[in-house]
């Protein structure tokens, strides 16, 4: 259903201050340093700046999207109070997971568009059309996925085929949470390697402009440290038991 220009947001589910009623968009005082950023450097202030900064580019974000996010949901749900209820926990995972973003590249527009399709997918019940054991399968290739792509197994060549789009959606996310764990220094190169391909030492250490040993040895640790995480421990757990019976 197309949404009408005179609907809005509720004011009290979406936390608006008082005064601020009428057609968008919605006007709150910003501070300089985040009224003209771009979404990088907003997700920096949000993640390592001030809790005054922080709080302003969180608002900033909320700002410039909210308007986009709640028509994206009205467009598809009939009720506008639905619409709003569905919004607000859409704003509600914003404010628990932004904290622990990372960047790529995606806009934030998007990610946030991303939540909103799974709220709305929630708020109409529409039932999984994956069983249980496919969604483990799916998961269990989004983790062999990232493994080979970062050169985690002793023996293993990047996957240059087309990869199913689900099963690599779901390989971002996990490596959005496995990347929020790393230093920076060790992020940077994680990045470089599994979403833009570069496998160079060389190269990585021109882009970050950083010495080649110095990319090696934050590399090796990275490398230790997702090997141990949560996540991929299993996967070389059973690689190993693998290996092991075979022998």
């Amino acid at each position: 259903m197309q949404a009408f220009d005179s609907e809005h947001p509720s004011q009290h589910i979406l936390n608006i201050p008082a005064g601020s009623s009428g057609p968008w968009p919605i006007s709150l005082p910003l501070s300089p340093k985040t009224k003209e950023a771009d979404d990088e450097a907003l997700i920096q202030l949000i993640t390592q700046g001030s809790r005054a900064d922080s709080q302003s580019a969180l608002e900033t974000i909320f700002i410039r999207h909210h308007e986009d996010v709640w028509r994206y949901i009205r467009s598809r749900v009939t009720s506008a109070t639905d619409t709003d209820e569905i919004a607000a926990a859409v704003w509600l995972v914003v404010i628990e997971k932004i904290y622990n973003f990372v960047w790529t590249g995606t806009p934030v527009k998007a990610w946030l568009l991303s939540i909103a399709h799974r709220k709305i997918l929630e708020y109409l019940n529409m039932p999984s059309s994956l069983s249980l054991e496919d969604l483990n399968e799916r998961r269990d290739a989004a983790l062999h996925f990232i493994a080979t792509q970062l050169h985690l197994f002793d023996q293993s060549e990047p996957l240059h085929e087309e990869i199913d789009p689900d099963i690599k959606k779901e390989a971002d996310e996990i490596i959005h949470r496995l990347l929020s764990r790393l230093p920076e220094s060790e992020r940077k190169i994680i990045l470089l390697i599994y979403f833009e391909g570069i496998e160079n030492a060389t190269e990585v250490a021109n882009r970050l402009g950083m010495n080649k040993n110095t990319i090696r040895v934050y590399h090796k640790r990275a490398r230790d440290k997702l090997r141990k995480s949560s996540e991929l421990s299993s996967l070389f757990e059973r690689s190993r038991d693998h290996a092991s019976k075979g022998s």
